[in-house]
């Protein structure tokens, strides 16, 4: 199976040393396509994928093409090979709020294309990416799409009405994490804490918490409230956070990345 990057930054690039890294795709198995000469070269060279400037000859290469592309710029692509493509190849976008309806609309013929929404972590291994089907894609092709992205982490299947949402959650989620830790830190450092120690103690605090809700399969609140003691100093501290309305402004959030997912696909 010939997989082709139409577009290849940070996300691209991630999926392509995953597939490598995974033992079942060869370099030679995958080919790259970029608007800088600099980035061709340098995928060439790390990876030793075929790596070049144009898209048409990605197309014709693969089996499946992965639109890695900023969403302004995915019509543009699509059209510049709707000619070259076909329903014997599978199209897979990464591309924030485009959907699979408006590719196939597009394209203006019965190509499978599956939308997937990927998340940075991907770039360690540890991703999540969410996966909707387009109207002409089978079982077969979900699969595809699963095999390929579970080489950067885990997968789920989501229905294309939900694909925004999973952008303003898992998409965006990383910056609220980091924006989460960094905050967390800096309180450490206000309190007396040297720096290192500090980002020591918070980062496998996050870790640490977030293993425990994976491995014991409990509800977040189930275990919250086994770290509160009545009167207690987490108390004080989760009595602070929910008079700062923390709950609300992770609900904004969420929503705003929300809207603004639906606005890139207009």
């Amino acid at each position: 199976m010939k997989i082709g990057f139409i577009g290849s930054g940070a996300m691209g690039e991630a999926l392509v040393k995953g597939l490598i890294d995974s033992g079942r795709y060869s370099p030679e198995d995958i080919c790259c396509s970029d608007i800088l000469k600099t980035r061709c070269g340098f995928l060439s060279t790390t990876y030793g994928v075929s790596a070049h400037r144009d898209n048409i000859k990605v197309v014709e290469s693969s089996d499946i093409i992965i639109l890695a592309v900023k969403p302004d710029k995915v019509r543009e692509v699509v059209l510049e090979v709707k000619g070259i493509i076909d329903k014997t190849k599978l199209l897979v976008s990464i591309a924030a709020g485009v959907s699979t309806n408006a590719i196939e609309t597009w394209l203006d013929k019965d190509v499978p294309v599956i939308r997937v929404v990927p998340n940075t972590p991907c770039v360690i291994g540890k991703g999540i990416s969410a996966i909707a089907p387009g109207k002409y894609s089978t079982e077969l092709h979900q699969e595809k799409a699963q095999d390929i992205f579970a080489c950067v982490g885990d997968t789920v299947r989501v229905s294309e009405s939900l694909m925004d949402a999973v952008t303003g959650v898992s998409g965006s989620g990383p910056a609220y994490i980091y924006l989460v830790i960094e905050a967390m830190i800096d309180a450490a450092v206000t309190v007396g804490l040297p720096r290192t120690a500090a980002a020591d103690l918070v980062l496998k605090t996050v870790i640490g918490s977030a293993e425990m809700v994976l491995q014991t399969g409990q509800h977040p609140a189930v275990l919250k409230a086994q770290v509160v003691s009545p009167g207690g100093t987490t108390a004080a501290g989760l009595n602070e956070l929910e008079s700062g309305k923390l709950r609300a402004l992770f609900t904004g959030a969420v929503k705003a990345a929300v809207q603004r997912a639906g606005e890139l696909g207009e």
